[in-house]
């Protein structure tokens, strides 16, 4: 597994899911869409919810998750560093997951996406790809999170 790409990939889930929480609050919106949108309100049993606000919660809600599956897919690569059955596994999920990602971005949100997750998909698939190395877990290593024994560290004080 190419931990680089990995994380290339990771990234790319991070960088989406920002951009697009600060473009859905710097970006103007329709005046007409906008006026609409406040003049509608949902009923969910005893809540009404205003379509507009609904519209920029869901959205809001997106881009942070985005961000934080970008997040949790580079603390992934950093905490099995070392080689593990699990690490193909999150893999094929990170793969799959940019994928699926992509393609609704294909039929349904042309632009940006298209490109951060086009990056994804192909990081993934070369992080799966990638042939074990010593710089790409295939050497045993300690996770980073777990300190290194040490003649010094193993011995007990007098």
């Amino acid at each position: 597994m190419n931990l680089t790409a990995f994380r290339v990939g990771a990234a790319a889930w991070m960088f989406t899911g920002v951009v697009h929480d600060i473009l859905e609050l710097v970006l103007p919106a329709d005046p007409e869409l906008d006026a609409a949108m406040r003049a509608t309100s949902l009923e969910l049993g005893p809540v009404s919810l205003q379509a507009d606000l609904l519209n920029r919660g869901v959205s809001l809600s997106m881009g942070l998750a985005m961000l934080v599956v970008g997040l949790l897919l580079w603390m992934i690569a950093s905490a099995l560093e070392a080689p593990s059955h699990w690490m193909r596994t999150f893999g094929v999920v990170a793969l799959v997951s940019s994928a699926a990602a992509l393609a609704l971005a294909v039929v349904f949100v042309p632009g940006p996406p298209l490109v951060t997750f086009t990056v994804a998909t192909v990081a993934f698939a070369v992080a799966l790809l990638a042939k074990p190395t010593l710089r790409t877990g295939g050497a045993v290593a300690a996770p980073r999170h777990l300190p290194r024994a040490t003649p010094s560290s193993t011995e007990q004080p007098v």
